[in-house]
Order: structure tokens, then C-alpha cells, then sequence
């Protein structure tokens, strides 16, 4: 029986919005700094140590207990992730066991049947008396996939993750993973070719009645042979290893939010999962039925994308103690950014007036962010602060087919409209709407919801009905891009290790 005191929560008993953050996964690295280890044949452990390293973390830490309302970490992160650890190790130690006790950090828990309970995983001494020591006085909040049997849950993670890559190489995935990449024109055949061998190699691993894993797929296309993994010693000799281990990462991190069905918090200098083009059923959030295409129309063609009134950022959430951010989510400013991200979740086809709320009370909250900063340096919020507009790009993809709008710089009355046209299928096509909140010029912070996702009846029909209406409106301006979107298969087999696919 436990010793510490816990609640058992379900995934239906998560915050509608809660998010799991990429960006504590233990081999993410931006794509920047990704590309200067490769060539530098420097390891991910050498930067992982460095001050740069520490910083983007401890930014994206704060900006998920800051802009989301609940955050799912992996137990593994709680005990291995030093930001993490050094949150509760000093003087923030009684606020982040209040962030425990109010449910805004939830602990995701493999097997283990208490947050006490030893991790099979090796762990030092120091590292688990330090976490013993911080739960012992908070009610910590577990959640597992299932609180009986899991091995149906866990059997289907690894099918959709090892489906993933065993379709890889169909055209429309192949034509899509080489735009989003933007792979050189000279380089496009040998970039398919690697994914052909990816797809081949789950094939392999299938007729052998196994599932394929990241370090299975790291072993194969990343890292230099023989080398340990964990250590991160990327092969500058495999083609596209840059690329390929973005993609693996991706597909990997999005395992635990899609199991939970809430959401993957996408750092920055990273891809998000469109560039995985796998609108899937399991995610489904709301539904969109073929007689509600006029309304999505409607809603187009009068969504305005505002600009508001320019703010000031802080340049780092890094800056930000845990004391901060349970200030900042005791204001009326972070009750309603919440809100208004909830409602544009809960209410996708309202787009038009939620996400233009949703805008402008993420400015209203960044703002006091930085004020509150200046108040702690007793500095002006201009020292801590650039200035910035932010704005709104939307996405809608019908199958492999997407469109984003945007404004004109040259005439804000007009919406630029870019397009990545490729094959849209006759037949049932999924259908998905992404909103990007961002600022022009030197902000950090950033956000995107993927708002709607389903499927309609017959996606050529869909898309040609959207771009003719499009066209044929003067405000509308199109700009033509080279590309493309999809996914699905299923794959049964041996015995899985959970820990391959949820960490």
C-alpha cells in the first residue's frame, strides 16, 4: 500500500485542454541545434549538460505550466529531467508541490500503481529520496491509460506508432514528408528511397511478428553504430539522419497525448505533428458531416485574421520562477485565456469570434507575464521586453491537400491564401483545421491548437468546392506551393514493451 497520499485519475478526468510537452522528452533537441551536433559529430549528452540546453528546456517547462491548464508529465521526466528535478530540490520546492496539490502537474505512471512506488528503470538513491521527500506532503494526481488491465491500450499504441512507419512510403506520405522537410529538389528521390527502407524495415520486424521501435529505428537510420543510444551520437555518413530522427521524435511524442486524447505541446525550433500528415480517427475531437460545408464556408469567408494592438514580450520565460507562474495562474488574465481556449476547442466551427478572443487574451496574459518579470527585477518592461504583433494563421487540410490563410502584408483587406495541392482521394478524406497564434518579430512565445479534426464523405469534392469559392472571391489571393497529407493501417504481433512507445 502507498505511503504518500494520491488521487487515481482516468484520462477522462483530465482538464479538457491538458497537454503533455515534448520538449521533456529526453532525446528532443531543436532542429538548429540538431543539425550543428551532426556536423560537429558532437553527442546530444555534451549539449544536454550546457547552459543552452538548461535554458530552452526551463523556457518550455514555464511556457506549459503558463499557457495550458494542466500539464501530463512523464514519471520518467519527474525523476531523470534535471529542470525538473531543480524545481523541487530548493526554495521552489512548497510551490511545486502546490502545483502537485492543484492538479496542474499530473504525473503519467506506466505500470506503477502509486507515485511511490519504484520505477523498474534505474534511478539514484539522491534522485528518489528527493522525490519522496516533495510528494510526501502534496496530494499528487496519477494518471495511467487504465487502472485494471492496459495491455489492450498498450498493444494499440505500438500498432498505430508501428503503422505509422510501415506506410511511410506511400506516395501521398512520401510527397508530403519532402515538402515539410523541404528537401532539395537533387535530393528527392534519395530521401524517398530512405523512406522506403524505413517502411521496409517495419515489414521485416512485422513478418517476425514484432513492432517497431524508436531505438530500433535510431539503431538503423541516426545513430552511429554500436554507440548507445541514450548518448546521442548522430551519424553525419546516414542520409537525412537530421530528418529522420525529427520525424521518429515526433511520432514518438505524440504516443502518450493521443493515448490520453488531449494534446502534444510542440516546443519551438520544433515540427509540429502536421508535418507527420496523420489526421486519424482515434483523435477525433469533434465531427464535421458534408452538409455542414456551407457553414465552414460562411465562417471562412468572414474569419478575419486581427492583427492587435502591438504588446510587449518577455524574451525568455526561463526568466520565470515557479512562484511566478502560480501568480500569473491566479489572474484574470490567465482565467481567461483558458477559457477562451477551451471554448475554441469545445466549439471549432465558431471559429471566426472564438479564435480572434482567443488572440487577444493570449496578448493580455503575455503582457502581464511581462510585467509581473519587471516587477521581480525591478527593471522597466521594456528591459525584459520586444516588442511584437501577434497574429493568426489558420490551416485546413482536406486529405493530402491543405491551405493556409493569412494577411497580405501589401493589403491587410486582402487574405492571402498558400496552398500545397496534392491528390485528394474521391472517397472518405480526413479533414482537420489548425490555428497558429505567433508574433512578427522577436517573440518567444507561440501557440498552436489544432482545433477540428474528422472526416468528410468525399474530400475532392470537399476541396474543389472550398478553392472554387475561394477563387472566385476577390479578397481571397492564392499562392501556389509544391506538395502533400494522410495516413492508417494496423498491425497485430508479439508481446510489447510499453516503455518502447510511452516512455
Amino acid at each position: 500500500m502507498s505511503g504518500v497520499s494520491f488521487v487515481r485519475l482516468t484520462p477522462a478526468d483530465l482538464e479538457y485542454s491538458a497537454i503533455v510537452p515534448q520538449a521533456l522528452d529526453n532525446q528532443w533537441v531543436p532542429t538548429t541545434v540538431l543539425k550543428r551536433l551532426i556536423k560537429r559529430g558532437i553527442p546530444l549528452r555534451d549539449w544536454q549538460s550546457e547552459d543552452e540546453s538548461k535554458k530552452l528546456v526551463l523556457s518550455e517547462w514555464r511556457r506549459a505550466l503558463i499557457y495550458t491548464p494542466q500539464v501530463v508529465v512523464n514519471r520518467a521526466a519527474l525523476f531523470n529531467n534535471a529542470i525538473i528535478v531543480e524545481d523541487y530540490s530548493g526554495e521552489g520546492r512548497p510551490h511545486f508541490q502546490k502545483l502537485l496539490s492543484n492538479r496542474v502537474i499530473v504525473e503519467y505512471l506506466l505500470t506503477e500503481e502509486s507515485p511511490d512506488q519504484r520505477p523498474t528503470f534505474t534511478i539514484g538513491e539522491e534522485k528518489w529520496r528527493r522525490w519522496l521527500d516533495t510528494i510526501k506532503d502534496a496530494e499528487v494526481a496519477c494518471v495511467r491509460l487504465d487502472w485494471g488491465n492496459q495491455e489492450d491500450d498498450f498493444r494499440h499504441v505500438a500498432e498505430v506508432f508501428h503503422a505509422y512507419f510501415q506506410t511511410v512510403n506511400m506516395p501521398d506520405r512520401i510527397q508530403h514528408l519532402t515538402s515539410a522537410f523541404r528537401i532539395p529538389s537533387g535530393q528527392k528521390r534519395q530521401f524517398e528511397e530512405k523512406l522506403k527502407e524505413v517502411a521496409r524495415l517495419a515489414f521485416d520486424l512485422a513478418d517476425q511478428g514484432k513492432r517497431i521501435t524508436r531505438n530500433e529505428l535510431y539503431k538503423r537510420f541516426v545513430c552511429r553504430d554500436g554507440s548507445p543510444i541514450d548518448e546521442g551520437w548522430y551519424d553525419s555518413s546516414k542520409p537525412f539522419a537530421a530528418e529522420l530522427k525529427q520525424l521518429f521524435d515526433l511520432r514518438y511524442t505524440v504516443n502518450l497525448p493521443d493515448a490520453l486524447g488531449r494534446y502534444a505541446f510542440t516546443p519551438k525550433d520544433s515540427p509540429d505533428r502536421t508535418v507527420l500528415g496523420e489526421l486519424t480517427q482515434e483523435t477525433l475531437q469533434n465531427a464535421l458531416r458534408d452538409n455542414q460545408i456551407e457553414q465552414l464556408w460562411d465562417q471562412l469567408r468572414h474569419f478575419v485574421f486581427a492583427t492587435v494592438t502591438p504588446g510587449l514580450y518577455i524574451k525568455g520565460l526561463h526568466l520565470l520562477s515557479l512562484q511566478d507562474v502560480l501568480e500569473i495562474r491566479r489572474t484574470d488574465e490567465w482565467e481567461n485565456y483558458i477559457k477562451s481556449l477551451n471554448d475554441l476547442l469545445r466549439h471549432p466551427l465558431e471559429f471566426e469570434t472564438r479564435a480572434k478572443r482567443l488572440v487577444e487574451d493570449f496578448e493580455r496574459l503575455s503582457q502581464h507575464v511581462v510585467e509581473l518579470k519587471a516587477r521581480r527585477e525591478k527593471a522597466t518592461s521594456t528591459a525584459i521586453a520586444a516588442q511584437a504583433q501577434v497574429g493568426m494563421q489558420l490551416v485546413l487540410a482536406v486529405g493530402s491537400a491543405w491551405m493556409k490563410f493569412s494577411f497580405s502584408p501589401e493589403d491587410p483587406s486582402r487574405i492571402l491564401v498558400e496552398t500545397l495541392a496534392a491528390p485528394v482521394a474521391a472517397g472518405v478524406a480526413p479533414f482537420a483545421l489548425n490555428l497558429f497564434i505567433k508574433a512578427q518579430g522577436r517573440l518567444e512565445l507561440a501557440h498552436s491548437v489544432n482545433f477540428l479534426r474528422s472526416r468528410v464523405r468525399n474530400g475532392r469534392d470537399v476541396w474543389r468546392e472550398i478553392t472554387g469559392r475561394l477563387s472566385s472571391d476577390p479578397r481571397f489571393q492564392f499562392v501556389e506551393k509544391q506538395g502533400a497529407l494522410e495516413q492508417e493501417a494496423n498491425q497485430s504481433g508479439s508481446e510489447i514493451n510499453p516503455e518502447d512507445y510511452l516512455g
